[in-house]
């Protein structure tokens, strides 16, 4: 024999079979396909590291702390200065008034140039005028001693200065001989707000922007100067005994525990500052206390400060305090946490903040200082923790990314969020584990291999179906059930298993006068029916107790709750994450050793107990990591709670309320965030808040899996 030869009794080869081409042929394969292999694994290892990489890169700015970097300054003519404009190029304006006239210039571009006038306007010498700042509009109001106050809105077209008449009204029984200090204005989206002091008291008129006849006059006492909220049409005063709120309605007072000194109002008149004469610093803010506004302390600076100016970064929570003797401070408006500490020019009397410029000025030049990270500042607590907003009675967990007015505060906080993904997926995986690991058990341990043959495919097909199908159909057929017949629904959530114990006891006596091929796999046929009949016996009987315990609509009295809530989220989703859950699942059940289960039988166990005792145990770690792939699979779904939830942020575990996932609200917003803004920043956290989340519960599930695996390796 050729290819071999006897030795011994024994045959041993002693030419290989292939050619010695074959041979480097296939060792030439095996080498391509190693190495394509390996470039694979390490494509996919550096595609996870850079997505790492990119998602720390947008978050780490969160947690930087701004800081100021000095710039150009400008010299000042020695007059009064009334309004400071963005002294950039030809953006720059500066307002002042100077011997009867009202000056418009323009700064030279180049620093220290000094300012050119681009307009002079000659007034009355007895006319007063303030400036204002209002929502990226100049407002020149100018009172005169005829009781007629003119509000003028300044625009810049080129290099001409427009003033475009706003409004005109009349203040009747104004005294004679008045100044800068003797009366106020404020002004807000609404409403215009001016006090006027004579020798008794503070007259305080009101007038609406849209109909300036509209006039609301109220008396004040002479004790001390008003702080105007217009938004809230309110007058805070400072007495010996603490503040007085005076609002169109009544005056009420709120006792303070020692003597007060400044108070400076947050843009939208919500809130303002109160510095006491030790140096504190309180944020009070108004609530709606049954349709009037009420007014509480939510918190303190931490350390003790000399208010002289206030100044807030528009549509961002950071704000800005100037001191006595230069003192500078960026906090936090939303928790009061100081963020930087720092010195400017010790005669500074005024500040403006633009954009990520901070101007300061003094008697001699303005000096512009650049904010770094502005657009990167947020607080942890902030994210984490319950705050206090502007308005609201109470803390709370809000996410509100952006605002109905350009003076509110964005929200950020992150437990709504949080809450709605934890929910979603604990209510998806209480539906989908019975269904999932029921049929699991069913086709790898009860039914014929022929049936398994059929039904495994059929039941794994259903991953196939695209998210957004299952959504669409949920949000067009499955909440209007959920609405009308509720408590129909549940019943038959309750009952389902309760049908099915039942089915499966008397299976086994109906089966034994069939033949042995029907004995196993008929009860699908019976089943069919029966569940269709439990769920319309469930729905008419549901729906008949729902019109008889709630005829004007289901749960009165909870205003929170929705049609699109998380009960349709787990039964939608639920259904989404079935085969991923099974899939894993019957393949551990079904690769469970045969000789297991026959030595449980010869030993006298039953079915039932050979697969509650050996066959599950056996197939424990394996049903446990479906369990959790499913778990991470609920979790991090888009487009089923995007489209079903209602997409509320509600920080609520009821699950007939509204919600939203960190998934939804990633979708929903990225595409219409400002890139490198604190919004576009807080959604890349969240990207990385999931995949931390995914990872860790894949490497706790893992490890589980292999203590397991190693405990049961025995059995």
């Amino acid at each position: 024999m050729s290819p071999a030869q006897r030795s011994n009794g024994c045959i041993v080869q002693t030419d290989y079979p292939y050619p010695s081409s074959s041979l480097r042929r296939r060792r030439t394969r095996d080498r391509l396909a190693a190495r394509v292999i390996t470039i694979g694994g390490w494509t996919v290892l550096v595609t996870l590291a850079m997505l790492i990489w990119h998602l720390l890169y947008v978050t780490i700015p969160l947690l930087q702390s701004p800081s100021l970097q000095p710039g150009a300054v400008w010299q000042l003519p020695k007059e009064q200065v009334l309004l400071l404009e963005d002294l950039q190029q030809e953006r720059a304006l500066i307002t002042r008034a100077a011997d009867c006239q009202l000056g418009f210039f323009q700064v030279q571009q180049e620093q220290g140039a000094g300012l050119s006038a681009l307009k002079h306007v000659p007034i009355s010498c007895q006319t007063q005028v303030k400036a204002k700042h209002y929502l990226g509009g100049r407002f020149l109001f100018m009172l005169g001693n005829d009781g007629m106050l003119r509000v003028e809105r300044l625009t810049r077209v080129g290099g001409q200065v427009l003033r475009e008449p706003q409004m005109s009204l009349f203040l009747p029984n104004l005294p004679g001989g008045l100044n800068k200090e003797h009366w106020q204005v404020a002004l807000s989206e609404d409403w215009l707000g001016i006090a006027v002091k004579n020798a008794e008291h503070w007259q305080l008129y009101w007038a609406s922007r849209q109909n300036p006849a509209q006039l609301t006059e109220v008396k004040l006492p002479a004790s001390s100067v008003p702080t105007l909220l217009p938004s809230v049409r309110t007058a805070v005063q400072l007495n010996a005994q603490g503040l007085v709120f005076s609002d169109t309605r009544n005056t009420y007072e709120a006792p303070l525990s020692q003597s007060a000194g400044d108070i400076l109002a947050f843009p939208g008149d919500k809130a303002f500052l109160l510095n006491y004469a030790d140096g504190r610093v309180e944020k009070w803010s108004a609530f709606n206390q049954g349709g009037v506004f009420r007014f509480r302390p939510i918190y303190a600076l931490q350390d003790p400060f000399s208010l002289q100016q206030l100044q807030m970064a528009q549509g961002k929570d950071l704000g800005v305090l100037l001191g006595e003797q230069g003192q500078l401070r960026l906090f936090l408006s939303s928790t009061g946490e100081t963020i930087l500490r720092t010195q400017v020019a010790p005669d500074a009397e005024g500040i403006w903040l633009v954009d990520d410029r901070l101007y300061v000025w003094g008697p001699q030049s303005v000096q512009q200082w650049r904010v770094s990270n502005l657009s990167s500042i947020v607080s942890f607590e902030r994210l984490w923790q319950r705050v206090w907003y502007e308005g609201y009675a109470e803390p709370d967990y809000v996410w509100q990314s952006s605002a109905a007015e350009d003076v509110s505060q964005a929200k950020y906080s992150l437990v709504p969020l949080v809450i709605g993904s934890l929910k979603a997926a604990i209510l998806a995986l209480i539906i989908a584990i019975p269904l999932a690991v029921g049929a699991a058990i069913y086709t790898a341990y009860f039914v014929p291999a022929r049936l398994r043959n059929w039904l495994k495919p059929g039941i794994e097909l259903l991953e196939a179906v695209p998210s957004v199908v299952i959504g669409f159909i949920a949000a067009i057929w499955l909440i209007p059930i959920v609405e009308d017949y509720l408590l129909g629904m549940l019943i038959f959530l309750l009952m389902l298993p309760l049908c099915l114990l039942a089915l499966a006891m008397v299976q086994q006596p109906l089966s034994r006068g069939l033949s042995i091929q029907w004995q196993s796999g008929w009860e699908l046929l019976l089943l069919v029916p029966v569940v269709l009949l439990l769920a319309w016996g469930a729905f008419v009987l549901g729906g008949e107790a729902q019109n008889w315990l709630w005829p004007d609509g289901w749960f009165p009295g909870q205003d929170n709750h929705s049609s699109k809530n998380a009960l349709v989220v787990a039964l939608a989703l639920g259904i989404a994450i079935v085969p991923s859950i099974y899939s894993l699942a019957e393949d551990a059940i079904f690769e469970v050793p045969g000789h297991l289960r026959q030595a449980s039988f010869a030993l006298g166990a039953t079915r039932a107990q050979t697969l509650r005792r050996v066959v599950l145990v056996a197939a424990y770690p394996g049903i446990f990591s479906s369990i959790i792939l499913g778990l991470s699979r609920a979790f991090g779904e888009t487009m089923i709670v995007l489209m079903v939830t209602g997409n509320t942020p509600v920080a609520d575990w009821d699950i007939f309320a509204g919600m939203r996932s960190l998934t939804a609200n990633i979708a929903i917003e990225l595409p219409e965030s400002e890139v490198n803004s604190i919004h576009y920043r807080v959604l890349f956290f969240t990207a990385l808040l999931l995949f931390g989340f995914t990872f860790v519960i894949n490497t706790l599930a893992e490890l589980v899996r292999g203590r397991l695996r190693k405990h049961y390796q025995s059995v």
